[in-house]
């Protein structure tokens, strides 16, 4: 079976939806099996991939839902797969696509009308023109369905895993190395998530405030993550703390410096306003870590009660919650032990399997 993939999204600095692909693909070629992954793209560094059935094809990035249309029918594929809602409009060929969240309509106030705008369209589109939908948690299921009633019989939830490396214990001399290059001598609280209005940042750095004003201890905040729309309002708020020579910016974080930043924390904070999954609390609990997540349902699904849940518009409640959180107590053990079972369950292996058999269902179903 000859799959074609829009692999725009193979790059070497990682967030959310590239983690995801390039994840699920390196274990897809692993699997080995019939199938030929074809990888659309444009120009740029290729990450290393495992030797097996894989090739690139060299696609234009204009108009990218529309340009691909000849390269598709000459590749004679059996399935297209784009891990956003944007695909081939056209080129006869069953496409499956993944939704990772909805946030533009739930929070729309992180989006301008132009962005809501494209948004809606090719979520619609896909609700409609797909042929396999996949949603990364159930609840983003739920909300899919409940904006376009018609994708509950095609949507199949394949969730983001955590990779083994996160399991591990990090040795004294990988923990100071990060420590050195990221600036943190003591204690530090940990948040990792874009610039973005949704994920509440200046909400987090109020709480962090409150917390420190209450506290004796110095210990830092460290908001790891890429520069985006929300960093203007975020700097603005930074510069009015405090405390503000302890709030460290520490840009884009390697892959390879993830699980020592983890491990090292004592606390790690994603109190987003909305998430599809929320890859980086997992990982967090993979290394052991306490969790500090915003009361969504996604995170009730995803946590459990292995994560400390507050509301995302109090920093009040945010702020209590770190000080028990850094308090060595019965609960804090169990939930730690019980993070780490948690993350357990999610393992990108089981959801390359999942994907692998959907693809294989899509492409022998019914045009």
């Amino acid at each position: 079976m000859r799959i074609g993939m829009d692999a725009r999204f193979l790059v070497e600095e990682r967030t959310g939806v590239e983690t995801y692909f390039h994840e699920l693909l390196v274990r897809l070629i692993r699997l080995g099996g019939a199938e030929e992954y074809l990888l659309f793209r444009g120009g740029g560094l290729l990450p290393r991939l495992p030797e097996g059935r894989w090739r690139c094809v060299e696609a234009d990035g204009r108009a990218w839902a529309w340009g691909l249309t000849g390269k598709l029918a000459g590749e004679r594929l059996d399935l297209f797969y784009s891990p956003v809602t944007a695909f081939p409009l056209t080129g006869g060929v069953k496409i499956v696509s993944t939704v990772h969240d909805l946030s533009w309509h739930y929070v729309p106030s992180s989006y301008s009308a132009l962005e809501r705008f494209r948004q809606r369209r090719w979520t619609a589109l896909a609700a409609t023109h797909a042929h396999a939908l996949v949603v990364v948690s159930d609840s983003t299921g739920r909300d899919l369905s409940g904006l376009f009633p018609s994708t509950s019989p095609k949507v199949s939830t394949i969730s983001p895993g955590v990779d083994e490396g996160f399991f591990r214990t990090v040795g004294p001399r990988e923990e100071q190395r990060v420590r050195d290059r990221y600036g943190l001598p003591g204690r530090y609280l940990l948040a990792l998530a874009a610039f973005h209005p949704r994920k509440n940042l200046p909400q987090l750095v109020e709480a962090f405030d409150r917390f420190r004003s209450s506290s004796p201890e110095r210990i830092q905040l460290l908001l790891a993550g890429r520069g985006g729309k929300d960093s203007a309002r975020l700097l603005a708020r930074i510069a009015r703390s405090p405390f503000s020579r302890d709030i460290l910016l520490a840009g884009y974080v390697p892959r390879e410096d993830l699980p020592a930043l983890y491990s090292g924390a004592d606390l790690f904070a994603l109190v987003s306003r909305y998430e599809g999954f929320g890859i980086p609390a997992l990982e967090a609990m993979a290394c052991g870590t306490p969790v500090m997540v915003s009361d969504l349902p996604v995170f009730r699904e995803v946590c459990a009660d292995a994560a400390v849940r507050v509301d995302p518009e109090n920093p009040e409640a945010m702020s209590e919650a770190i000080a028990a959180s850094l308090q060595d107590t019965p609960e804090r053990s169990r939930r730690l032990e019980e993070g780490i079972r948690r993350a357990q369950a999610y393992r990108w292996e089981a959801s390359a399997g999942r994907l692998r058999e959907l693809f294989r269902r899509t492409a022998g179903g019914p045009s």
